[in-house]
């Protein structure tokens, strides 16, 4: 008994050190060589590092924004994070936000009863949209056996356009303010509690922080996560061992759709009270999920670490504009190098794959 709990913490220790190894490293690089930009630029480099840390987490007011910001891109990290660690290079997680937060703000003010029973019914209303939007990409990528990634890259914009159609012309709020304001009707009964009330940090943050305790569980500790690496990464072998590798892509892809459009139901939930047209593209939250599950190598603990670093970068990057005098395009600048980085070892892990495979098959290396 004594040995299997000696062997238990020695591998959640071990799992804790892999999950934010490759993020700190990435974390180090992009402040370092950012600073070297904004030293050649002609700025503090000390100062301007040092802004970007206590904007975006030197007070309780700063961290609740920055986890506020975070918990969008947590989810659309999850979500790359189960399909790309399973081998499906999905890159639709924009798209299933899009029409996770529309559907979500619709039902919210559609239907009446207490909160609590809008909240969940609406909160599955914007899992069900991810989940149908996923699947679609699905189909036509396994029927017409197109790129999973271009298919998911396309299906994006059909999302936006659509969720902007339907926004402008068919349920847009006629009592909004702004004339010019492109956006559904106000939720009253159904928004997602904040948790504390002088701040702007809601409950969908704790949704997202029990999403990545399940989704590490699915993927690391259950059979089904193992069935899912070997189909995505290897369809004929899988199905050779008994896997039917189509139907684990189908449930992989459904599961990495419904974090996704839960994402986006909580940030009309929990953050706007609404769907206003080009909310999540704007916000860059799917883009910067992609980020944060190639900074952590898919491993969902290193995503969730990485998604609060660059909500972060970007809650900072607004503080040194105002009190240092330094642009915030800084943090963009950081983030790109980051995505360098990790780009950059995508490229090096590839190649020395290819480089392994062939001498394991004797081939000549090239």
């Amino acid at each position: 008994m004594e040995v299997k709990k000696i062997n238990f913490i020695y591998y959640v220790q071990k799992n804790l050190i892999e999950s934010v190894k490759l993020p700190f490293i990435s974390i180090t690089l992009g402040l370092i060589v950012g600073g070297i930009i904004i030293a050649l630029s002609g700025g503090d480099p000390f100062a301007a590092i040092k802004g970007l840390i206590v904007g975006g987490f030197g007070s309780m007011h700063a961290i609740t924004v920055t986890l506020t910001r975070a918990t969008p891109i947590i989810f659309a990290g999850l979500s790359a994070a189960l399909a790309w660690g399973s081998g499906y290079s999905s890159m639709g997680a924009s798209g299933q936000m899009i029409l996770g937060a529309f559907t979500a703000a619709i039902t919210a003010v559609s239907i009446s009863g207490p909160s609590i029973v809008i909240i969940i019914v609406s909160l599955s209303a914007g899992m069900l949209a991810g989940i149908i939007y996923s699947l679609i990409a699905a189909y036509i990528s396994a029927k017409f056996e197109v790129y999973l990634l271009i298919v998911t890259l396309m299906m994006n914009y059909i999302a936006d356009n659509i969720a902007s159609y339907l926004t402008t012309y068919d349920f847009r709020d006629p009592l909004a303010v702004d004339r010019l304001a492109v956006q559904t009707q106000k939720i009253i009964d159904g928004t997602l509690p904040r948790i504390f009330p002088r701040y702007t940090l809601h409950y969908g943050f704790i949704i997202a922080i029990a999403c990545t305790l399940l989704v590490l569980f699915m993927m690391k500790r259950t059979s089904f996560g193992y069935e899912a690496k070997m189909s995505g990464l290897n369809p004929r072998f899988a199905d050779y061992g008994g896997i039917d590798s189509l139907k684990t892509m189908y449930l992989v892809l459904m599961i990495s759709g419904a974090l996704a459009g839960l994402g986006g139901a909580c940030e009309s939930l929990g953050t706007r009270f609404r769907y206003v047209d080009g909310m999540i593209t704007s916000g860059g939250y799917a883009w910067s999920g992609i980020i944060a599950s190639l900074m952590a190598s898919n491993h969902p603990v290193g995503v969730f670490v990485s998604s609060v670093f660059l909500a972060g970068l970007t809650t900072g990057g607004g503080s040194i504009e105002l009190r240092h005098g330094i642009p915030s395009e800084i943090s963009d600048i950081i983030e790109g190098v980051l995505t360098m980085f990790v780009t950059a070892k995508l490229v090096v892990d590839f190649r020395f794959g290819r480089l392994r495979a062939q001498k394991e098959d004797g081939a000549d290396v090239v």
